[in-house]
């Protein structure tokens, strides 16, 4: 990339602006009859005028340096700028997506700084002996000797693990071996695992995941990625929950006592835990399968559990709803805003303890979190599947839920729930999955060919099987359907009973018949595939009239 032109740079602008003001005021004061007639003009405007000036300069542009609202962030924009005049500032510093932008040497400065995040990256402050503040999207200004402990990008965040599509792990041949070879068994090192029977086995990982922040409700302040700010009280709790959120993903950060510590790669970022987890529980569970039950769709998995309901965000009604004023109201504002609050929440409870709500009633107050039990599943509920599908259901469940059912060492599911460890790893480390998936299997070649033979000599056995539960579910459906049909028409001819109310058998049937005759006639595809019931049922009404 080319070097930025030298008339375009800020030494160019300073240098330029300040000839032109020294040859200004240098033909200014030759007018006045030269240096020795202005001398105390000169000195006057050296030592008042020019300082004056530029602290006024200095505080007006401060105002529009950095996106700040309120005026006591103003202030601490203009004193830097002054800390800055005398060469003490501290570090400035632009954090995009989790990553810092800064001048070479910037991050050294120990003056008081700066800190710009955009909507999508929070970080960790710290000083020399404690960890200071954490900080969401915006400005922030740090004090002296206050530097960046570590950031998190709120983005959601995914992983893939596995070889690429050129890699070539099992070439023995030297000729066969690429340069990127000892890459290649990195990586496939990294998420090999070995099945009941002994084989190796290497997929393909990829996990999604995010820090546990909450989003913002439609119309209320904070980032669209992740992060609630606000200046009530709910909206101060939720931002401290997220707060503590981003505090511990940055400070869980660990390390590898595999890797030498002068490495880089000791360091375990925040982000790497999630794919880490579920290559370990990858491995456990497919020991517990054979090769060939990996692909054999006789496993039975019960249906996905309905998510357990989480506690949402305060669901005020119109009495309690707290005043909404904005961040750069005055100190008096806020406070009225708050004694206005507390007189609606004390009539609210009054107006409760009048209408005779139980003190106990939890089910109608906001914030508060209903369990249900759910009922075991039927059998018939049950869907069959390969191993490979319950493993990816299964780590898939060790990250996402507190509790997951019970399978033994030979793949066999057994009563009871199983406490997660790695679930409550990631919340103490302020991290949630979102979705885990494991496919592409790739295995040596003689046991890649051995699985093909074994399919090519099953797959019209597998089809005859397929093709027989296809049919049953058809017929189940079918079965359904016309369950469903008969039970729409009784209830739309006991309606036209009920309206009628005919007295005696005679009157009963005929109004049967006509209403049903009315129903054929009124839908084009009935009356097109009914012709000759339509015909039928005209041949009993003449019937039952002659007969009257």
């Amino acid at each position: 990339m080319e070097d930025i032109p030298f008339y375009r740079k800020p030494w160019f602008y300073i240098f330029s602006w300040l000839t032109i003001l020294l040859v200004t005021y240098g033909w200014q004061i030759s007018r006045m009859g030269g240096i020795l007639a202005s001398l105390f003009d000169i000195i006057f405007d050296l030592a008042c005028i020019f300082p004056v000036l530029l602290l006024l300069w200095m505080a007006f542009f401060a105002q529009f340096v950095l996106p700040v609202h309120t005026l006591q962030d103003r202030q601490k924009v203009f004193s830097r700028l002054l800390t800055d005049l005398f060469g003490g500032h501290g570090p400035a510093l632009f954090i995009e997506n989790g990553e810092i932008k800064e001048h070479s040497g910037e991050r050294l400065k120990k003056g008081p700084g700066v800190i710009w995040l955009d909507s999508a990256s929070a970080a960790v402050t710290r000083t020399a002996v404690k960890i200071k503040q954490t900080l969401g999207p915006g400005v922030h200004f740090i004090d002296n000797g206050e530097y960046i402990a570590g950031t998190v990008d709120l983005h959601i965040q995914t992983q893939t693990l596995g070889l690429k599509e050129s890699d070539d792990p099992f070439a023995d041949d030297e000729d066969e071996i690429s340069d990127g070879y000892e890459h290649e068994q990195e990586r496939r090192k990294m998420v090999s695992a070995l099945t009941r029977d002994g084989i190796e086995i290497i997929p393909t990982i990829t996990i999604t995941f995010r820090v546990d922040t909450g989003f913002p409700r439609e119309g209320e302040p904070g980032s669209r990625f992740g992060y609630r700010t606000g200046i009530t009280r709910r909206a101060r709790e939720n931002e401290e929950k997220d707060k503590e959120s981003i505090r511990k993903a940055i400070l869980g950060e660990g390390v590898n006592p595999n890797i030498l510590s002068e490495m880089t790669r000791r360091r375990v970022a925040w982000n790497e835990l999630p794919a880490s987890l579920a290559v370990d529980v990858w491995r456990e569970y497919a020991s517990k399968f054979t090769l060939d039950e990996l692909f054999k769709p006789d496993k039975e998995i019960p249906p996905s559990p309905a998510p357990v309901p989480q506690p949402t965000d305060e669901e005020i009604d119109p009495l309690s709803q707290p005043v909404q004023i904005t961040t750069n109201q005055s100190a008096m504002q806020n406070r009225l805003a708050q004694l206005l609050r507390e007189v609606n929440v004390f009539l609210n409870n009054a107006i409760r303890w009048l209408e005779g709500a139980p003190k106990n009633e939890q089910s109608n107050i906001p914030g508060t979190m209903t369990y249900i039990q759910s009922e075991t599943p039927a059998k018939s509920e049950y869907k069959s599947a390969t191993a490979l599908q319950v493993i990816n259901d299964m780590v898939g469940a060790r990250l996402k839920n507190p509790e997951v059912v019970v399978i033994d060492d030979h793949g066999t599911r057994r009563n009871g729930m199983l406490v997660s460890p790695e679930y409550d790893l990631l919340k103490r480390r302020g991290i949630t999955v979102l979705s885990v998936d494991i496919n592409n299997l790739r295995f040596k070649s003689e046991i890649e060919e051995e699985i093909i033979k074994k399919w090519s000599g099953s797959w019209h056995k597998n089809a005859s099987t397929e093709a027989k539960q296809i049919e049953r579910r058809q017929n189940i459906v079918k079965s359904a359907g016309q369950e469903k049909a008969l039970r729409q028409y009784a209830d739309r001819l006991s309606s036209d009973l009920v309206r009628r109310k005919p007295v005696g058998v005679k009157e009963t049937l005929k109004a049967l018949l006509m209403r049903t005759r009315t129903i054929i006639i009124n839908d084009d595809q009935l009356r097109k595939d009914m012709d000759n019931e339509q015909q039928t049922l005209e041949d009993i009404l003449r019937w039952i009239e002659v007969e009257e």
